[in-house]
């Protein structure tokens, strides 16, 4: 049979009917905001519970879909989060609300119309948006300057396969096309180093506070396509896409806080420190690294 919905149903569910589930035995969870953009984690990014706090959760079908999915539990373990799951089959090291069934059929009776219409429309808003230039951020770790010069001086970035075959973020590198933007944040390091603990984007948001060693914009000139001609020593890395060789924007040692960077680009970048995929961001914070390189 068919599973017709993916978690972003449950998403939605959960920001429409949180305030009748509790957590801990009588804590109400009185609304919730779910992550701006779809797949980042954790899904639910903020619920404001009746003692006034505010903690993260992640969304899953079943408990053991988290382990599959790759999450970082210090997320939701540091900041007091929890997962929403519709099935709990097992045991898990922060708690579990599960859904119930009854009301998610009856919630949808209600809201299938609205959704319909919601997703139909952001369908036709994506297809008209896909058009345009789209701008794309990659953190690059420390130790990958070699790779990183050779990619600079061949025009080429590739991108690894897993071992599944795969590249992470692999749907989003498909999209890269000819007259997008690359943006490549390189080697975060530790405004704290003399306790050497810091440990980048697994670091709560409040401790991450560094600087980059630079930030690179080029404009892709070929879009994502694969091919395993040599050009890197360590590995072929077949995922590609071309790019002119003249650097659109380039900065060194760039601040990284929430007052430099911004709240919103702040976060992106810590999370895609510990992912190793890709995000895509909109013009205005392509305009404030631009910014933040000319300093």
């Amino acid at each position: 049979m068919a599973k017709w919905f993916d978690e972003s149903i449950l998403i939605k569910y959960w920001e429409d009917r949180c305030e009748h589930y509790t957590l801990r035995g009588d804590v109400k969870i009185k609304s919730a905001k779910r992550n701006p953009s779809f797949g980042r984690y954790p899904d639910i990014g903020e619920n404001y519970l009746s003692d006034n706090t505010v903690v993260p959760a992640e969304i899953e079908w079943a408990t053991t879909n988290f382990d599959e999915h790759g999450h970082d539990i210090n997320e939701l373990r540091d900041h007091n989060g929890f997962i929403i799951v519709y099935k709990k089959n097992a045991g898990f090291p922060v708690e579990q609300v599960v859904l119930d069934k009854d009301d998610i059929i009856e919630w949808f009776k209600e809201k299938a119309k609205e959704i319909c219409t919601e997703t139909l429309q952001d369908i036709d808003k994506s297809i008209k948006k896909s058009k345009e230039p789209q701008i794309y951020l990659f953190y690059v770790p420390k130790g990958g300057n070699k790779n990183f010069n050779t990619a600079i001086q061949n025009g080429v970035w590739g991108f690894p396969s897993n071992n599944r075959g795969t590249a992470r973020g692999l749907q989003k590198l498909m999209q890269i096309k000819r007259g997008d933007i690359l943006v490549f944040v390189r080697e975060w390091n530790s405004k704290d180093k003399g306790k050497g603990k810091a440990i980048g984007g697994r670091l709560p948001a409040e401790k991450y506070i560094g600087t980059y060693k630079e930030i690179v914009g080029v404009t892709v000139t070929k879009g994502f396509y694969e091919d395993n001609k040599k050009i890197w020593e360590n590995a072929e890395y077949p995922y590609r896409v071309n790019f002119r060789k003249e650097i659109l924007f380039k900065g060194s040692n760039i601040p990284c806080n929430e007052k430099k960077l911004g709240k919103s680009l702040h976060e992106i970048l810590r999370k895609l420190q510990v992912n190793g995929s890709v995000e895509q961001i909109d013009s205005s914070l392509m305009v404030k690294l631009m910014s933040l390189c000319t300093e």
